[in-house]
């Protein structure tokens, strides 16, 4: 991602709650960048319908999550929501590709508008080669990388990047990733 900027992505539920799960945390503290707002307001981001229902659901629990899902859809005027299905150059259905409905839209809607990346909290386990296998020109941004990026880039520092995934990470199980570790070592490099 160093060498190319990120100026349009298709975003899944999880990363967007994620990036906004600082401002829900009462525990941090203001003075620390919202990765959420730097995202809306550095990309031009695309939502498949689902990411919003998603949304919604989230809303109905007592939780961070739909504290930071409330942030998310707060925003709505700052995204574009947008159903891969009707557009001309996709197909009239969802695929089949072993793949949950948002993550399946997301790269039907990633491919279609030929957007610089995905970006997701889909970083271990099997469904990232799946993505990987299937997108066509966007690359997978995972979440923990995008603001590792942003220090790098020298939007934030690295002290602020590595606060916001240790923030972020107890509330969306990264805190045991060996790639969130990796990614950690890479702000002290």
């Amino acid at each position: 991602m160093s060498d190319r900027r990120l100026r349009t992505v298709v975003a899944d539920t999880s990363a967007l709650v994620s990036l906004a799960v600082p401002r829900a945390d009462a525990g941090i503290d203001t003075d620390t960048p919202d990765p959420f707002q730097y995202l809306l307001t550095s990309c031009e981001v695309f939502v498949p319908p689902e990411v919003v229902t998603e949304l919604r659901d989230l809303t109905q629990y007592q939780d961070i999550h739909a504290a930071a899902a409330n942030n998310v859809l707060a925003a709505r005027g700052h995204y574009t929501v947008d159903d891969p299905y009707d557009r001309d150059d996709t197909p009239d259905s969802r695929p089949t590709f072993g793949l949950d409905d948002v993550e399946t839209d997301g790269i039907i809607l990633a491919n279609a508008r030929d957007v610089d990346g995905l970006l997701t909290d889909e970083f271990g386990g099997t469904n990232f080669p799946l993505i990987h296998a299937v997108l066509q020109g966007p690359r997978i941004v995972p979440t923990p990388r995008l603001i590792v990026e942003y220090a790098r880039n020298r939007y934030l520092t690295h002290e602020e990047a590595r606060t916001l995934i240790t923030t972020i990470g107890p509330h969306r199980s990264w805190e045991n990733s060996p790639y969130v570790t990796r990614l950690l070592q890479r702000l002290d490099d």
